[in-house]
């Protein structure tokens, strides 16, 4: 049997409103598979999946696609797995896609990167006049993010020679110095300004006018970072700090913890590789029941249209697990 390539995706089925899962195998076939574990439908495609699949609305008729990038290809496929666009690469994606709807009116915008040359697109894969990319002159190390803080649109984009935070055209909106070592570091948001770890271990603060605060961390080992406008989680070591609150997990070698939000709150996941273990948190820190589960990735997180909250991530190799949680 073929391993999963892809961790997978919960996706919506947008005419019965049930969750659904799509991943991709080690042998580049595509697969979506129903919440209760039916194959729906299998496509083969010609290459490897870069990056993470968006559901988008590009009709604005509430017709939910499919739409990523392989190492060849920009593809956007219906609910059938039929494609609707395609756009071949002549050379290969690094970072995946990025995919940008600004004003939630489903006018959306698709960010790419090839070798170093960023290329933003409208839904008709045409490049978008006006978007400034003459800033942009090295290889972009992470996926491009969009925030919206107040009234203002940030992109960031991240480079392996520096860090660009600019409006939706491209324009320089925040100006970070030069001297910050914060190249392909993941980029988050909190309390209103950007927040990340650089290569020697200080917590980095830009606020909007780009003044930078850094605060050195206690560990002298390597840190994994995320956050949102309210939560601030890293780890290091077996020692995980959700907004100041320090908890010791048992030693081992854990993904970046993630960031996980339903209506009423936010949490925290995180998985020891070693131990195959998914550990929970709510936002008040606390280990939530019956937790942890056996898993062996990072977990994606939803809500069914039943308001149950369910988790997925991968078992073994060609297994795919889901839980339900309270």
């Amino acid at each position: 049997q073929s391993s999963v390539h892809l961790k997978p995706k919960i996706v919506t089925n947008y005419v019965t409103k049930e969750k659904e899962l799509i991943t991709q195998d080690n042998l580049n076939s595509l697969y979506l598979i129903s919440n209760k574990g039916e194959l729906i439908w299998k496509k083969q495609l010609e290459s490897k999946i870069v990056g993470e699949i968006s559901q988008i609305d590009l009709y604005k008729n509430g017709r939910l696609q499919y739409a990523f990038e392989t190492e060849k290809s920009l593809i956007i496929l219906d609910k059938n797995g039929k494609i609707v666009k395609k756009l071949n690469h002549k050379k290969k994606s690094k970072q995946g896609l990025a995919v940008f709807d600004y004003d939630k009116l489903n006018k959306y915008r698709f960010l790419i990167d090839r070798d170093g040359r960023v290329e933003m697109l409208d839904i008709e894969f045409k490049k978008v006049k006006g978007f400034n990319k003459k800033n942009i002159k090295s290889q972009v190390t992470n996926l491009p993010k969009h925030f919206r803080i107040g009234s203002k649109d940030y992109l960031i984009i991240n480079t392996n020679k520096r860090l660009y935070i600019t409006d939706r055209r491209g324009n320089v909106r925040v100006k970070v110095p030069e001297t910050l070592k914060v190249s392909s570091k993941e980029i988050f948001v909190n309390k209103n300004s950007f927040i990340t770890i650089d290569k020697s271990n200080n917590l980095v603060r830009i606020n909007l006018n780009g003044k930078v605060s850094i605060k050195p961390l206690p560990l002298e080992t390597p840190y994994l970072i995320t956050a949102n406008n309210n939560i601030l989680a890293t780890i290091s070591e077996n020692i995980l700090t959700i907004n100041e609150n320090v908890i010791e997990l048992p030693f081992g070698n854990y993904t970046n913890p993630k960031i996980l939000t339903d209506i009423k709150q936010d949490y925290v996941s995180i998985t020891d590789k070693d131990q195959d273990k998914i550990y929970l948190f709510d936002s008040k820190s606390e280990l939530v029941s019956d937790f942890p589960v056996f898993g062996t990735s990072s977990i994606n997180f939803s809500m069914d249209k039943k308001k149950e909250k369910i988790i997925t991530a991968l078992g073994e190799s060609n297994e795919i697990l889901v839980y339900s949680i309270n």
